[in-house]
């Protein structure tokens, strides 16, 4: 979470050495079996519940290898190919394993073996579980076209079934319960807010929040995703002290500080607080290495918003092409967006129109915001309408850019509402 390049280059040293002693204890192929094993699905009624549980540990490892090689070279095509490699090998022995462990026969088997019993089989079938879930939810996400190509090639998404191989997962008390909760509960409160194809299941957070808050009560972890529920119920307040609670726990993983600041930054923004929005942008531009263009834009946005003086606005606005990162090789669209603003900014006149409200609709906050906010939101935009009809020569040399970004504003805020008449106009 660094981003770090010599903690990268040490973590993949460590995953090269945990992969070399769990390749001691897999399942030896011969020559044969190996050759046939591209073609068809190895047999695994000879492997040990040792070189099963192997074969599990090899694949997660290989996840989080292939992760890694996305972010070990930033600037070339070659690590997004390769780590698209090692996700396609990890799918493909997540997916044998899961078929292994669906045998009931074989379940059955491992039950009666009086060396591990039932509890050692539960930790594979769960391991195995999450994995394949979390794949086959994860490929669901993808748009149907990406999807259709990706199953030409042997990748398969299933959103039904795998959520709730994750929730059957998480509900065995097993080692890796812990990361089926997290799973689900970063399903659940974030990675929904910005699909938007189901509704967010309030049932399964709160069960999940209880269980795990009552047994960890310091946990950080849970405890930012209980400022998450809070969030999305609209308790911005609660939401605020949640994090302020977790930054209170001493941890030198500072990057949870950092996952704290970028949630209470919109709060304040959803709660039109642009000046403490911006004081945690900053604190991110800073303090974080993830991506200080767009932080640095942020910063630029909200203080733009805020009655507050600035004078260095125009220094932020010029340093943010500067910290542009790539991710296998491919510039970032957010990031792209953001200098693509920040030199709007420069050449209008240091004019920006209604910036916080544009990030606020791009990361899909405003349906989350109290109705009194949204109505001092449609007086902005009705302001800055006005602005655009009666002032001439307007501030920026695009003045149908900001007329059409203020309509879009305007149609998202009373979307809310069901003011069909307004969202026609718009």
């Amino acid at each position: 979470m660094t981003f770090d390049r010599e903690n990268i280059a040490q973590s993949l040293v460590d995953i090269d050495a945990a992969m070399q002693v769990i390749n001691s204890y897999r399942h030896k192929d011969g020559m044969i079996s190996y050759l046939i094993s591209y073609v068809k699905n190895r047999d695994f009624s000879t492997f040990t519940e040792v070189e099963i549980h192997a074969e599990l540990l090899y694949a997660e490892t290989l996840l989080v290898r292939a992760v890694l090689t996305f972010a070990e070279d930033q600037d070339s095509l070659v690590s997004f190919v390769k780590g698209a490699f090692k996700i396609k090998t990890c799918h493909s022995l997540f997916k044998e394993l899961y078929t292994c462990v669906s045998d009931k026969e074989a379940v059955k088997t491992a039950e009666e073996r009086e060396s591990s019993g039932k509890y050692y089989t539960d930790e594979i079938v769960g391991g195995i579980n999450i994995g394949w879930g979390a794949f086959l939810l994860g490929l669901s996400l993808l748009p149907p076209k990406i999807l259709r190509l990706l199953e030409f090639v042997g990748l398969q998404g299933d959103k039904m079934l795998g959520h709730n191989l994750v929730v059957e997962s998480e509900k065995m008390d097993i080692m890796r319960s812990f990361v089926a909760a997290n799973g689900l509960l970063n399903y659940q409160t974030i990675v929904l807010q910005f699909i938007k194809r189901e509704e967010y299941d309030s049932n399964v957070v709160d069960t999940i929040l209880a269980k795990y808050l009552d047994r960890y009560p310091g946990s950080v972890t849970f405890g930012f995703y209980d400022g998450r529920r809070a969030v999305i119920s609209g308790e911005l307040k609660k939401a605020i002290k949640l994090y302020e609670k977790c930054e209170e726990s001493p941890i030198d993983w500072i990057q949870v500080y950092h996952l704290c600041y970028w949630e209470k930054m919109w709060c304040h923004a959803m709660l039109l607080q642009w000046d403490q929005a911006a004081f945690f942008a900053q604190k991110l531009y800073k303090e974080s290495k993830w991506s200080r263009t767009l932080f640095g834009y942020q910063y630029l946005a909200f203080k733009f918003m805020s009655d507050s003086e600035s004078n260095d606005l125009e220094e932020i606005a010029t340093l943010v092409p500067k910290y542009q990162l790539k991710i296998g090789g491919k510039h970032l669209h957010i990031e792209k967006f953001a200098i693509r603003k920040a030199r709007s900014f420069l050449t209008n006149d240091k004019f920006l129109c209604l910036p916080g409200l544009e990030l606020l609709y791009i990361w899909r906050f405003i349906p989350l915001m109290s109705r009194e906010n949204k109505e001092i939101i449609l007086q902005m935009i009705e302001g800055c309408l006005d602005d655009i009809a009666n002032i001439v020569p307007y501030h920026t040399q695009h003045p149908l850019d900001d007329w059409f970004l203020c309509n879009l504003l305007l149609a998202v805020v009373t979307a809310d509402w069901g003011i069909t008449s307004t969202l026609s106009a718009c």
